[in-house]
Order: structure tokens, then sequence, then C-alpha cells
């Protein structure tokens, strides 16, 4: 698949909203970061940003953008956006039957992430939706002057849901990891933005800020005291004669402590960040 891409705005003098964060900016990092994960899939990405360019209006910016999707002959393509005016939540514009699947689909894995799913419009009033000749999804991600949304904001994950939508899953995800995401979420265990966590075997900030907010110990009882004590058995060190039941009893202490030691870790038979962090390699 052949997508071409634009970061909204980035040049003189089409330059982007300015709410609780800068359009331009953020529209720059999410962009960056689908490009920096796609690179390393079977998949041909076009940045079609004009950085630094200066235009004597906003139409030739706009058409810039256009003329070098095109050129590319891409299959999709994608013009991130950060919206303003007092709303919240995720939206994207389209005009044919094709880009609405992927603009449905990207609406659906922001909703996971904690965002307002604000639906798939009719873009075409819209410029680069209407003067490119492949599908064009133009994706307004949340709202600038929303502390909700810019709160949430996290460039990584936001660029991860929109590959997902667009391409599958193609970031390898880890099987350890989606267990402990899982385990997480039916522990009521949250990222820092008080959010479930995606499912997706991918270590995130997200995932990593729920890592830190880790502490089980003797007595605990839940579905992530079930995911390490299989854990741990995966590795060498059996919780007892019950397995992987969920309740973390001596046998599962025993285990912690001969972990720890081998993981040069302190051996209190407790598990926090820095045990979970050993048990993730």
């Amino acid at each position: 698949m052949k997508i071409s891409i634009d970061a909204g705005h980035n040049c003189t003098p089409d330059t982007g909203a300015i709410g609780i964060k800068k359009e331009d900016v953020l529209n720059k990092e999410v962009v960056g970061k689908i490009i920096n994960k796609l690179q390393s899939m079977n998949t041909i990405i076009i940045d079609c940003t004009p950085y630094g360019k200066v235009f004597s209006n906003v139409s030739q910016s706009l058409q810039y953008r256009c003329n070098k999707a095109n050129a590319s002959n891409s299959d999709l393509h994608l013009c991130i956006h950060f919206n303003m005016g007092g709303g919240e939540g995720v939206e994207c514009y389209v005009i044919s039957q094709t880009a609405i699947k992927y603009a449905t689909k990207i609406c659906n894995e922001m909703t996971l992430l904690g965002y307002r799913n604000r639906g798939v419009k009719d873009g075409s009033h819209l410029f680069v939706v209407k003067n490119t000749n492949m599908p064009c999804v133009l994706v307004e991600c949340c709202f600038l002057d929303s502390t909700k949304d810019m709160g949430m904001y996290n460039a990584d994950s936001i660029a991860s849901a929109i590959i997902k939508a667009v391409v599958g899953n193609l970031i390898p995800g880890n099987a350890v990891i989606s267990a402990f995401q899982s385990a997480c979420n039916l522990s009521a265990i949250t990222d820092k933005n008080g959010n479930k966590l995606v499912v997706d075997g991918i270590r995130s900030d997200l995932t990593n800020s729920a890592i830190a907010k880790v502490f089980i110990k003797n007595g605990t009882s839940n579905d992530l005291v079930k995911w390490l004590q299989s854990r741990l058995i995966t590795l060498g060190f059996p919780c007892g004669s019950t397995g992987a039941d969920g309740i973390f009893g001596q046998s599962t202490v025993a285990a912690v402590k001969n972990f720890q030691v081998i993981g040069k870790l302190v051996v209190d038979g407790v598990v926090g960040a820095n045990t979970i962090n050993k048990l993730l390699w």
C-alpha cells in the first residue's frame, strides 16, 4: 500500500490554530510518528507537507500538497489536523465511499483511546479533500481548546490508532505485553489519563504509565496476579500447586523473590514497576 500524508499548515502564511497547544506542532508530531512507524513496514509513505516553505497565500500551500500527493499515485491521502471551537473528540472529512471506510475505522480506533466519536462528515468544501485524485481522509484528531482532549493527547497513541485503522495492526505486537494490557484492563489499572489500555502488544507511553501504577503484593487477588503467575511459571518460577489462580499467596511471594534475585532487583516479594519491567523483557 502507498500512502501520501500531510501535516496541516506548517508553512507561511498557512499556519494552524492555537489553543491549549499549537496545531502546527501537534500535526507535525503525529505525522512524524506515523511516518516513522510505517517506514519499517511494507508500506510506502510520502510526506507532502511543505515544511518551511513560504507562499503568497494559503491556496498555494494547499495546492502544493495536492500536487505532490497526486504525483505520488498513492492509494490513500491522509491530511492531519486538530480542531478548535469549543467541542471535543475526533471527526473525519471525506467525499468518497472508500475514504468513508477508512475514516470510520479511524474514528473507532480513536474512540478506544478515550476521545469522543464525532463521526464521518462531508468534506466537499475542503480543498485538499476534493482536489486529491485518490481517496482522502482529513482527520481532525481532537480539539486544541478542550482541556479533556489535550490532557489525553499523545502523538504516539494517535499515530498507532490511525495506522491500525488504515493498514491493520502491522506494528508487530508482543503477546506478553498484550496479555499484560488485557490484565490491567480487567484489574482496573488505567493509563495516566484514567483510560483503559489499547490491547495491541505495543509498549507505548500510555502502557508505561500503567506500569508505573502497578503495586501488587501478598493478599492481592485479580487478573493481573493471574498474569504475573503465568509469566513467572513460563520463566521457570513455579507458584505452587494451584498455579495461576489469581491469588497472591505465599507460593507466589516465594516465586517473586526468586525472580527478583535472578533479576538483581530488590528482593521484597512485592511487584511494582521495576519487577514488571523485568517480566516484560
